[in-house]
């Protein structure tokens, strides 16, 4: 397998154990480091291995059993790192409208042959599919 399937391989296992709601499963996708980063949709950001378990814990502790379908894959290889982004299309099992979506960013690792994460970032996309209008000009430095 080559490192963009081996990579694609690992952004597919993720969301299976996501589905599942399999913390062991998930742990196996991580780098089990203090590098590893969580931030979920409106959520303060996560850092650490121990930190970022527990969070999907908590997700998982939900019971709402989510299905994920994704969508606009890009895949970049840096060397020993790989960048994902996507859309999740995100429902609940067994429906089949979508009750949202996310653009989501991925960061693996390669470590001991292994892909690994060390960093998911989600961010909702809005219903009507527009950017929320800014409340003020950015300033530039």
């Amino acid at each position: 397998m080559d490192d963009r399937a081996a990579v694609i391989a690992a952004n597919e296992r993720f969301y299976r154990a996501f589905e599942r709601r399999d913390l062991a499963a998930m742990a196996a996708c991580w780098s089990g480091t203090d590098g590893d980063a969580c931030i979920h949709p409106g959520w303060e950001p996560v850092y650490g291995n121990e930190a970022v378990m527990e969070a999907w814990a908590g997700i998982f502790a939900t019971g709402v059993p989510m299905q994920f379908t994704v969508s606009d894959l890009v895949v970049q290889l840096l060397g020993d790192i790989a960048r994902v982004h996507n859309v999740e299309n995100i429902s609940v099992a067994g429906e089949r409208e979508a009750i949202g979506r996310v653009a989501v960013t991925h960061l693996f690792l390669r470590r001991g042959g292994q892909w690994r994460m060390v960093l998911h970032h989600g961010s909702p996309i809005a219903a009507d599919g527009e950017a929320p209008e800014r409340l003020t000009e950015p300033e530039f430095h």
